[in-house]
């Protein structure tokens, strides 16, 4: 499926799916605290990207989308991550931790 997300995602947003990838891993480092996923889509089923295997999936069952699946989401994910969305979820949730020197 890496090959058609990137065609379906377009080569830069399946970029940017692996630097937020590696966002999360930077900062489990920086605060030592595990987060498996980067939350894709948070209306209705929640849809995440797996930090441990780059895969995107239901939170509900941890099953990765079929193609088809995301084709059909491909809209909304391509509308969070060009918004910012992702990346402000990601930086509320860091609020929620003690960083260095607190």
């Amino acid at each position: 499926m890496e090959r058609e997300l990137r065609r379906i995602l377009g080569e830069e947003l399946a970029n940017y799916l692996e630097l937020m990838r590696a966002k999360v891993a930077f900062a489990e480092e920086l605060y030592g605290i595990k987060m498996n996923y980067v939350p894709l889509i948070t209306e209705g089923d929640i849809v995440v990207l797996d930090k441990n295997d780059g895969k995107v999936k239901w939170l509900k069952t941890k099953r990765p989308l079929t193609t088809e699946e995301f084709r059909a989401l491909a809209d909304r994910i391509k509308e969070n991550l060009e918004s910012g969305f992702v990346e402000m979820l990601l930086a509320m949730n860091m609020e929620c931790v003690n960083g260095p020197g607190e």
